[in-house]
């Protein structure tokens, strides 16, 4: 199974995976990892790389990280050459949704891409469908 890790700034990590663990009732092979902007960078990135190795089963890891060029994705970036692992940045919920439902069943390669193109296709604007609906009569 693909192993998943969450990582952000502060609690959002935590908060994703909570919101997660209450839609999905367990999302099964999944991790938090807080980056605290108080910790030391090289302590930071011991503590990245022992949440990514502690779920991976030998199947890979999937890590999705807030924001692109952030702490917490170049920590991650950083680690790419050393651990088996994808990474996504600007995770999004309907993400990590999707996550719990392919990572039994897809290779990490196949889940990273269909994820990378789920997170895009699951931004919507609201005033769009109002439009929409208004349109329709």
């Amino acid at each position: 199974m693909v192993g998943v890790v969450i990582c952000a700034h502060g609690n959002l990590a935590h908060e994703f995976l909570s919101a997660t663990n209450f839609i999905t009732g367990n999302a099964g092979s999944i991790s938090a990892v807080a980056v605290d902007h108080n910790v030391d960078p090289s302590e930071a990135r011991n503590i990245v790389k022992d949440a990514i190795r502690a779920v991976d089963d030998g199947s890979g890891v999937l890590v999705v990280t807030d924001l692109y060029g952030g702490t917490p994705s170049n920590i991650c970036i950083s680690l790419q050459d050393e651990i088996k692992m994808e990474i996504i940045a600007g995770v999004n919920l309907p993400i990590l949704l999707k996550a719990v439902s392919l990572q039994k069943n897809s290779d990490l390669q196949t889940m990273a891409n269909k994820l990378k193109e789920y997170g895009k296709e699951n931004i919507y604007l609201a005033s769009d469908f109002l439009k929409k609906k208004d349109a329709q009569g």
